[in-house]
Parts: C-alpha cells; sequence; structure tokens
C-alpha cells in the first residue's frame, strides 16, 4: 500500500548544480504505456484508484532500474481545464498528490534494493487543450488559474521541479511559466515545446527565438519533446542550441513516429536506433535527455549506456 507523504524522502543534491556538472536521463513515455495497458480511458484517472497508483509506482519503478535519474508523474493531463473534459475537475488535487505518491513510492523502493544515486521527481504540466484567446476561448486568466492550481499542488505534494512539456503555442508555453513562478520562485521549472522536423511549431513559432523567450520567461531549463523522432530532432536541437548558447537544454523524442497497423498503433524506433541517434545529442550539450511516446524502460536502458 502506498501511504501518502508530502515530504521528501531523501536528502539530495540541488538538481540545477547537479545539472551543471553530469547529464541527466529522465524517463520515458507514460502515456503510451498506459494506452498499451488498456488504460486510456482518461490518461490520469488511474491516480484516483490504489491499484492505478500501485500501476504508475511499478513503471516509475522499471524506469529507475533502467537508468532513469528523474521520472515524470502522471500528471500531464492534470490541470483543471482539461480535466474538465472527462468530469474530473474537482479531483485536481487529489490526482496530482496521488501521482506525486506513486512516484516517492518508486523511488523509496528503489532506495531499498540498494540504489546510492539521487533521484528527482519531475510534476508534469501539459497544455490546456485549448488555445489562449485570442486564437482560442480561454482567457489569459483562467490559463493562469488553471496552471496555478496544477502546479500549486505539485509543489505541495513535494516535487523537485516543475516540467511544463509538448507546448505547440509559445503564449501558452510563457504562462505557464510565470504561473509556476508566482506559485515558487526557487522551484526549478523547465519548459518544452513541440515543433515539426523544420523546427516550427503547429502555431508557427521558431524553436531557437521560441526557447530563448521561454528562458526569459523564468524557465531554468528549456527544450524540445513528442512530434518527432529522436533523428529528425536533432535539426531542433542545432536551431535550439545555436540561438541559446549557455542555457540549459533537455530533450525527448519520440520513438519515432507512429505506425497503424490492424488497428494498432506502435512507434518504429528501436531501443538501439533511438540510443545512437540521441548519442549525437551531446556535441550540443544538454543537461537532461529522456524519450516520449513510443518509448519504453528498454530505450532508456539504450539511452543510458550512451550518456554514462
Amino acid at each position: 500500500m502506498i501511504e501518502k507523504e508530502h515530504k521528501k524522502i531523501f536528502k539530495k543534491p540541488d538538481l540545477l548544480s547537479l545539472l551543471e556538472s553530469q547529464v541527466l536521463l529522465c524517463d520515458g513515455a507514460m502515456g503510451t504505456t498506459l494506452i498499451s495497458m488498456g488504460l486510456s480511458t482518461s490518461p490520469d484517472s488511474p491516480n484516483l484508484f490504489k491499484d492505478g497508483v500501485q500501476i504508475l509506482s511499478d513503471i516509475h519503478l522499471k524506469y529507475f532500474e533502467a537508468g532513469s535519474d528523474i521520472v515524470e508523474t502522471n500528471t500531464f493531463s492534470a490541470n483543471p481545464a482539461k480535466l474538465k473534459s472527462f468530469g474530473l475537475e474537482s479531483e485536481v488535487e487529489k490526482i496530482n498528490s496521488s501521482a506525486v505518491d506513486a512516484a516517492k513510492d518508486a523511488i523509496k523502493r528503489f532506495k531499498e534494493s540498494g540504489c546510492k544515486r539521487p533521484l528527482y521527481i519531475a510534476g508534469s504540466v501539459g497544455p490546456l487543450g485549448q488555445l489562449i484567446a485570442p486564437y482560442g476561448k480561454v482567457s489569459a486568466k483562467e490559463a493562469d488559474d488553471s496552471f496555478g492550481q496544477q502546479i500549486q499542488a505539485l509543489v505541495e505534494s513535494g516535487v523537485d521541479l516543475i516540467m511544463i512539456e509538448t507546448m505547440i503555442d509559445l503564449r501558452e508555453a510563457i504562462a505557464a511559466v510565470k504561473a509556476a513562478r508566482e506559485i515558487s520562485e526557487k522551484i526549478p521549472v523547465a519548459c518544452s515545446m513541440t515543433f515539426t522536423k523544420n523546427g516550427v511549431s503547429v502555431m508557427g513559432n521558431k524553436a531557437g527565438p521560441s526557447i530563448r523567450e521561454i528562458f526569459d520567461a523564468g524557465a531554468d531549463i528549456a527544450g524540445a519533446n513528442c512530434s518527432v523522432g529522436s533523428d529528425s530532432m536533432l535539426n531542433i536541437i542545432e536551431k535550439i542550441r545555436e540561438a541559446n548558447p549557455e542555457g540549459c537544454l533537455f530533450f525527448q523524442p519520440n520513438a519515432g513516429l507512429p505506425k497503424f497497423e490492424d488497428g494498432k498503433t506502435f512507434y518504429t524506433e528501436t531501443p538501439e536506433i533511438m540510443a545512437k541517434n540521441i548519442r549525437k545529442y551531446m556535441e550540443y550539450k544538454p543537461c537532461i535527455v529522456g524519450a516520449c511516446c513510443g518509448s519504453t524502460h528498454e530505450h532508456i536502458r539504450a539511452i543510458a549506456a550512451v550518456i554514462r
């Protein structure tokens, strides 16, 4: 049984200080892992049930065993605006705190097995699911309130950093970063956008300048995730590093592009292919690398062998 615990379980080095001297490895996909297990009705609904939280803890544990230094909470869709579409907007605090509990439990279990390296929990914050005005119906205040409620719950539950991810609109990314900074001036904040292979978001934001603006808004770490495979992301990385020569960057590509056969979705990059491509990222001195949709703990194990 996973007991609720709001204090950090183990004393560990300051994350940002650690990133000055080494590359940390994040985890792989949570969403596509849950879908593969048949848990796809609402991506965050497993957080509400004891059995679901145990499943999340087991997934986190596999990533730690594979080499992850950081795992992301199962809270990508756990903001009020997004939860409303599932009828779960009243469960914001519980969904976020239970997700953090699952990650804490995985850390406790892995430490008990003899692990001595520092391990961190990233509070995952995804898009609202609706565009901010004037392109959509969500007002700037509504966006700030929605991000603020989720981030407050994550910070109070004891995450080590806030990881805002998969943003397609620079305005929304900046709104989330500013909301995080209103909640806490001290907690590390990471923010990534998703770009097509030519380095431009769906909303027309260019990778290099967009990441620079995200840093200016208050993020400590910024980069790109999702959308493309590890080979195509290299072009995006080049553009981001050129525009941000001193920034602390992180990258989490998909395991290739999704393909559909016999009613099932699968991703084309094997762990070996992804690790080979990510080896090329090291030239651009990222602070954090990991993987996104379609990746598994075996992809992370292969990447760990490369960066270490």
